[in-house]
């Protein structure tokens, strides 16, 4: 399917005017994150990537038992266009001031003086190097994910253009084995239940492919065992849930607008749900993912 950026920027505008009437998100974080999806949807039409040949990639075989078609730090991406958003994004924290916008003087300084290079974030990331990205929240505590932030969202635009060309290359296997994506592994971002049956679909943290998953299992860890998977969900958030697991104490949020006129964008509809996050790490379970934004 092609991407269609008019309908893309129509919903994105439409949740964005939903999420300014969040109390708990600040309206500057709000401005920020819109300059952010419209500077991705502008680059989402020019992204130019190049898929690994057939013989590079996992068999339909290998798919089917739950082995990702491409491995995350193999995952192609327009390195050029990655680099120059990278500049704009900075730009645009350190206009915002504040944390967000020393941690973006910060990195600059470091690209500046050659101690970081862009390719060299792009490929930390790629390789979820925990260990380059902790050092940099040490280096900007008042904004300890904002490096995280701007390498997600500079690959972002090309990461998906990618994405949707990797899944013409996977196999029909209705709901996927595992939950982790079919094309790079990752764990999902978010779930969505769809259509009047309840299928459930998630969206995957790093590529946001998404793929039907099954509907009573643990994304995380595979635990399928009922009395150990439960949910619950909060009425000031209608049409979100949240699904924990006993066994792995993760949860994962999941929409569900079948019986409410809205339409489902997932990486805001994650910022849109945040007060559930809140809910759940204050019952003891923890977010197996970053956010949609690298927070």
């Amino acid at each position: 399917m092609e991407f269609n950026i008019e309908q893309a920027e129509r919903q994105l505008d439409l949740k964005l005017s939903q999420l300014r009437s969040k109390s708990y998100i600040s309206e500057e974080l709000i401005d920020l994150l819109d300059k952010v999806a419209h500077l991705q949807l502008e680059a989402r039409v020019d992204s130019e990537v190049t898929i690994p040949q057939d013989q590079d990639m996992a068999s339909p075989e290998e798919i089917i038992q739950g082995v990702s078609l491409v491995a995350r730090e193999e995952f192609p991406f327009d390195a050029k266009q990655a680099e120059t958003l990278l500049g704009k994004l900075i730009e645009l924290l350190k206009e915002s001031g504040g944390p967000m916008g020393e941690a973006g003087e910060a990195v600059q300084q470091a690209l500046d003086s050659g101690d970081l290079t862009a390719q060299d974030l792009f490929r930390k990331f790629l390789d979820d190097d925990t260990t380059f990205f902790g050092s940099w929240a040490e280096r900007t505590p008042d904004a300890p994910k904002a490096v995280a932030f701007l390498a997600l969202a500079s690959l972002s635009p090309s990461i998906e253009t990618a994405a949707q060309i990797l899944a013409g290359k996977l196999p029909e296997t209705g709901v996927h084995a595992v939950g982790t994506c079919p094309i790079c592994g990752s764990l999902p971002l978010i779930s969505s239940l769809k259509e009047k049956e309840g299928f459930r679909h998630a969206t995957c943290s790093f590529c946001r492919h998404e793929y039907r998953i099954k509907r009573i299992a643990c994304p995380v860890c595979g635990e399928e065992e009922q009395k150990k998977l439960t949910f619950f969900t909060v009425d000031e958030e209608p049409g979100f849930r949240v699904d924990v697991c006993e066994s792995c104490k993760t949860y994962i949020k999941t929409i569900d607008f079948r019986d409410l006129d809205r339409i489902a964008v997932p990486v805001l509809d994650d910022l849109d749900s945040l007060a559930l996050d809140y809910v759940a790490a204050g019952q003891g379970y923890r977010r197996a993912t970053l956010s949609a934004w690298g927070f």
